[in-house]
């Protein structure tokens, strides 16, 4: 039974408010880019042959750097929806992140072992997109 005010509550509260305002913040960049998208075309309707919705020959590491950095080639609707679910994606990196620390500091090893795990292969798969 956890001590109310304990160290693992408030981990468990800290990370809580983390993921949702994690989430918040992405709903607001998607809206926000979805709003600047129908003001600037005119409609909400997205072209799958336009390059500038795609990903592509780079790392999600590497994306995540140039996607902060300015880039005028882009309209800022695109670039708000993509800060979102780019802001969604480091949401659930480092639910995994902080889900390692919190079975290290519970001393719970095979959960060590399988959050761990998952981490590594959210990793290398991130990084060698």
């Amino acid at each position: 039974m956890k001590n109310v005010g304990s160290g693992e509550e408030k981990l468990e509260t800290a990370i809580s408010y983390l993921l949702i305002s994690g989430v918040a913040l992405s709903l607001t960049l998607i809206a926000a880019g979805i709003i600047f998208y129908y003001l600037y075309y005119g409609n909400i309707g997205l072209s799958l042959t336009d390059q500038l919705m795609y990903i592509h020959g780079q790392d999600f590491f590497n994306f995540l750097w140039r996607l902060f950095m300015p880039d005028y080639s882009k309209p800022m609707a695109i670039q708000l929806m993509t800060a979102g679910m780019a802001v969604l994606l480091v949401m659930v990196y480092l639910r995994v992140i902080f889900s390692v620390v919190y079975f290290i500091w519970k001393r719970e090893l095979w959960y060590v072992l399988i959050t761990a795990f998952v981490l590594v292969v959210l990793t290398l798969s991130l990084a060698l997109h």
